[in-house]
């Protein structure tokens, strides 16, 4: 699955995110994105959704968003089980500065993703 793939599958939730969203005026262009997500991941819907709304709202949006998606279901909790991955679950966002990660977020079920981002 392709990021392109993943604005399709859920324009609407990313749609409905740009609703909540007032204003966003942050910069981001010096940031880098990478989204570990699946498809069949409700909490991915939500939080990939959310990141894809901000990057649309903002002044200037990231200057790469990178996906990685683990479709198959049973191949990534193999990976997982196995310690294959340099993720603990999905979804994990994690944001790059000239390189250097500056945030991560593992499932955000708190909801502190749009707050974290306007601190960056």
């Amino acid at each position: 699955m392709t990021l392109t793939d993943i604005q399709h599958l859920w324009a609407q939730p990313i749609s409905a995110a740009k609703q909540t969203i007032q204003t966003n005026h942050n910069d981001y262009h010096e940031y880098s994105a990478v989204i570990h997500n699946a498809s069949w991941c409700p909490d991915c819907e939500r939080e990939v959704s959310l990141l894809l709304a901000l990057d649309g709202q903002s002044s200037s949006g990231f200057k790469q968003i990178s996906l990685h998606s683990y479709e198959d279901k049973e191949s990534y909790q193999r990976l997982k089980r196995e310690g294959s991955l340099d993720i603990s679950c999905l979804p994990t966002l994690i944001f790059y500065r000239r390189g250097t990660e500056v945030l991560r977020i593992e499932e955000d079920s708190a909801g502190q993703l749009a707050f974290l981002l306007q601190q960056m």
